[in-house]
C-alpha cells in the first residue's frame, strides 16, 4: 500500500526505472477512480430524487410540466451511457497498467480538469448544481482531485520512464 502512495506522490524523485514504472502505472488507479465516479453519478441519476430534480429543472427552465415517462426513459439511457463509459475506463486502466504510456494520463487529466470545473461551477452557480445534491458534488470533487494527482504522477512517471529507457538504449 505504501508503494502506491509513494508512486502517487507527484513530487517524488523518479531516478530508477522501477520508480518511474510505478508512477506511470498509478494513472491506471486514477482511471479506476474515474470509473467509480461515473458509477456513483450513474447510480444517482437513476434514483427517484434525481428524476424529481430533473422534472423540477425542466419546469423551472421551460415552465412546462415534464413527462415522467420521458424523464425515466432519459434516465435509463443515461445509465446505459454511464455503463459504457465505466467499461471503457476500466479497459483503458488495464491498458495503462499493462503498458504504461503518456497519452492516456494526459487525456484523462484533461477530462478530470473538465469534471472539476463543472463541479466547481455547480458550487458557485446554484442553477448548474440544482439537479444534484451537495454530497454528490463534494464526492465528485474529492474523487476527481485524487484522480488528478494520480494522472499527474502518471505523466511524470511515463516521461521519466521514456527518458530512462532512451538513456539506457543509447549507452548500450
Amino acid at each position: 500500500m505504501t508503494d502506491i502512495f509513494k508512486a502517487m506522490n507527484p513530487t517524488a524523485p523518479l531516478a530508477t526505472e522501477e520508480a518511474a514504472l510505478g508512477a506511470a502505472k498509478v494513472s491506471a488507479v486514477g482511471m479506476v477512480v474515474g470509473a467509480v465516479n461515473t458509477a456513483i453519478g450513474g447510480w444517482y441519476s437513476s434514483t427517484p430524487a434525481a428524476q424529481e430534480a430533473a422534472a423540477r429543472m425542466v419546469h423551472d427552465l421551460t415552465g412546462q410540466t415534464a413527462d415522467p415517462a420521458q424523464i425515466a426513459q432519459q434516465s435509463q439511457f443515461g445509465i446505459m451511457i454511464a455503463g459504457g463509459f465505466i467499461v471503457l475506463q476500466l479497459i483503458l486502466a488495464f491498458v495503462q497498467w499493462r503498458k504504461p504510456n503518456i497519452v492516456l494520463p494526459i487525456l484523462f487529466l484533461v477530462l478530470v480538469i473538465w469534471a472539476l470545473g463543472g463541479s466547481l461551477l455547480a458550487l458557485v452557480v446554484p442553477a448548474f448544481g440544482a439537479a444534484q445534491p451537495l454530497w454528490l458534488t463534494i464526492a465528485i470533487l474529492v474523487l476527481m482531485l485524487i484522480a488528478a494527482v494520480t494522472h499527474i504522477a502518471g505523466i511524470r512517471g511515463a516521461s521519466a520512464l521514456d527518458k530512462i529507457r532512451t538513456r539506457a538504449a543509447e549507452t548500450y
